[in-house]
């Protein structure tokens, strides 16, 4: 990849990551009820290894995203790959708490959860075989998983996809 392209997927990717995170609202043809607006009810040891995933899942989209913007293409696939194995969750869950999370997620939480896994395996794919574009594409998607995740049941910790409208301030 030439330092012109490298720059042009750096910039894509930058525009497409600000654009994503500016947007707080679902895409047309996935309406949610206010019933599914609340943040996921967890024991607190569960909630500890959740948060765990996200901070090692957060770490791996902002080296992905540096990967991308420098082609390269065996750091975006390890890095992906364990995305896609989760790094935390599968490995450590007790019988007793992957029956508490059959339970506690919603189906709409589990689908999203899913489909941003598939991502990054789709995303490692296209790594292996050099193609930023497929990337590129992969990395939005994935992106847009976490939005449309957060906006519906993390408002409390990303207050930014709350309804509410911040107070006006009068400047007199």
């Amino acid at each position: 990849m030439s330092r012109i392209q490298a720059r042009a997927a750096f910039l894509v990717v930058s525009l497409l990551v600000g654009l994503v995170f500016a947007s707080s609202s679902l895409p047309a043809g996935e309406p949610h009820s206010d019933a599914s607006q609340a943040d996921i009810q967890l024991s607190p040891a569960l909630m500890d290894l959740l948060r765990a995933e996200m901070r090692e899942i957060s770490g791996g989209m902002q080296a992905i995203s540096l990967s991308l913007a420098t082609a390269d293409w065996l750091s975006i696939q390890e890095t992906s790959g364990k995305i896609r194995d989760s790094y935390i969750m599968k490995k450590t869950l007790t019988p007793a708490q992957k029956e508490e999370l059959k339970h506690a997620l919603p189906e709409r939480f589990k689908h999203l959860d899913g489909a941003f896994h598939q991502r990054a395996n789709k995303l490692a794919e296209a790594a292996a075989n050099r193609d930023p574009e497929a990337a590129i594409f992969q990395y939005s998607r994935m992106i847009e998983n976490c939005v449309n995740c957060h906006s519906v049941y993390a408002q409390s910790r990303f207050t930014g996809f709350s309804s509410e409208k911040p107070p006006q301030h009068d400047h007199h």
